[in-house]
């Protein structure tokens, strides 16, 4: 889906005014102008608002990443999020659904492509690494693309039905003003034994893991309707070790003579565990 034939309304960064399609670009009615890259993205991160000059995760890690999931190693937490999203549309054919923080867009693209051809389901993500963003423009999928903030979503009030984030930082705020009434919000955490396989070998005492819920919990607007725990045994190839450990934080807490170790292991074994919790919008 081109991003001109998207249904989902986009805000002006820099004035909060409609973002209507010209030729390649979006313009408001005071002629902020937005090009479409050439990829099919649209950036609506402003310079003003970044807090670096290259926001987001590095180029390195983003692509070691989108490596990694694309040998469908976390293959079983992409297909309970797409059993949750589709029960939770249900008939509704129409549904509008944004990923938080989608990076290359891998979680993205496997929802797509659990609907139909004849869906009139529309997908959005958004992330703040520009790059991150081009490589899930790449896989040309039917989705409304753009690199923006989290914490300043381009979208007006009640846009969608559905949201999620997958090990993104969130803001509730802007979640709950982007969400309809009664609409859904899905975030993803690990689970406390989540890589405690990678982890032995980088510390000598591993911390569980905890998600990132408290901020929803405690809001009284959401309510939580499902939690789901999935936790099984992946076995990384050596191949694919390397790119493992860059996907991740620790690959920058570790010493260059335990990465050389890591690096050595014929295979990497590891459990890799994760909550799915499911809330709804109340008011």
């Amino acid at each position: 889906m081109e991003i001109e034939q998207n249904n989902i309304k986009l805000k002006c960064p820099s004035c909060d005014s409609k973002l209507v399609l010209r030729d390649k670009s979006y313009v408001c009615e005071n002629k902020h102008l937005y090009d479409i890259a050439k990829y099919g993205y649209i950036n609506l991160l402003l310079a003003n608002k970044k807090n670096t000059k290259i926001p987001g995760d590095n180029q390195e890690m983003i692509k070691s990443r989108s490596v990694f999931l694309n040998k469908g190693y976390y293959l079983s937490l992409s297909d309970s999020i797409n059993k949750c999203i589709s029960l939770l549309i249900g008939d509704n054919q129409s549904t509008k659904i944004l990923d938080i923080g989608c990076a290359e867009g891998y979680y993205l693209n496997q929802l797509q492509q659990v609907f139909t051809l004849n869906s009139k389901n529309l997908l959005s993500g958004i992330d703040i690494s520009k790059y991150a963003i081009q490589l899930s423009a790449k896989r040309k999928m039917n989705a409304m693309l753009a690199v923006a903030n989290i914490y300043d979503l381009p979208f007006f009030d009640k846009e969608f039905d559905i949201i999620y984030s997958i090990f993104t930082p969130i803001d509730i705020k802007e979640i709950e003003r982007v969400l309809t009434y009664n609409g859904s919000l899905i975030v993803v955490g690990p689970g406390e034994e989540h890589l405690s396989g990678l982890t032995e070998h980088i510390y000598d005492n591993v911390v569980s893991h905890s998600g990132n819920y408290n901020i929803v919990d405690n809001n009284k607007k959401f309510e939580c309707k499902k939690v789901l725990e999935i936790k099984e045994n992946i076995v990384v190839e050596h191949n694919d070790i390397l790119d493992f450990l860059r996907m991740t934080p620790y690959y920058w807490q570790t010493t260059e003579e335990k990465k050389e170790n890591i690096l050595k292991l014929t295979k990497l074994s590891t459990p890799i565990h994760f909550y799915i919790k499911v809330y709804k919008k109340l008011f």
